[in-house]
């Protein structure tokens, strides 16, 4: 991937995350809290959720922390994008772009062909 598909994926990530509701800062981490993006140019798309507050020592973090990085792993994915979880650190790994539709196979002017 080169950098300006990156940058251009990173965004469109953004994008997503925020019109979803989520705070998205441009920062590797988030000041206040919220969602991590970056680019790793070995794995793609760097999603996670971070925290400004010293939550592990709290009871249920660790199943919070999960059930956060579900939620965007499974966001990104209805979106289109090509996702996968680090199994080590819980992040969420976004390595492709949603494909458009095609204007012939798919969307409103398939749909309209066929009926």
């Amino acid at each position: 991937m080169s950098g300006s598909e990156a940058g251009t994926l990173v965004d469109a990530v953004r994008r997503q995350l925020s019109h979803a509701g989520y705070i998205v800062e441009p920062a590797k981490l988030a000041i206040d809290g919220g969602v991590a993006v970056h680019h790793d140019p070995g794995r793609g798309v760097v999603v996670a959720w971070v925290s400004a507050a010293d939550l592990s020592q709290l009871h249920g973090y660790r199943q919070v922390h999960g059930a956060v990085h579900l939620a965007l792993q499974a966001l990104l994915t209805q979106a289109g994008y090509t996702v996968t979880s680090d199994q080590r650190t819980g992040e969420v790994i976004v390595t492709g772009c949603p494909t458009p539709p095609h204007p012939e196979t798919e969307g409103p002017a398939a749909e309209a062909a066929t009926t």
